[in-house]
């Protein structure tokens, strides 16, 4: 184990090959307890991307991220302010 996952990141390939790569990597301590790689979900070109510090619990079990009480916050929080943006401009 190393705390540097360079060695795991393919050169080209975008966001297919990253979701390719991520059950592999062993960049950090993360994959010990994970049942399953949560990845990313959405446009890869999103104005706005969430980043979370690790999958919880739900995340793991379901391999969905933002599903745990993390989510359930964050959702009516971003459709709220995706609602608002759109009734301001």
């Amino acid at each position: 184990m190393t705390d540097d996952a360079r060695p795991w990141v393919p050169g080209s390939g975008g966001m297919t090959a990253l979701r390719r790569a991520a059950p592999g990597c062993r960049g950090c301590e993360l994959y010990r307890d994970a049942t399953q790689v949560v990845f990313s979900d959405g446009p890869a070109r999103a104005r706005l991307v969430l980043v979370g510090e690790q999958p919880g619990d739900h995340e793991d079990r379901e391999g969905e991220p933002f599903v745990g009480p993390a989510g359930r916050l964050s959702t009516p929080c971003s459709r709220r302010r995706a609602s608002s943006a759109r009734t301001s401009t």
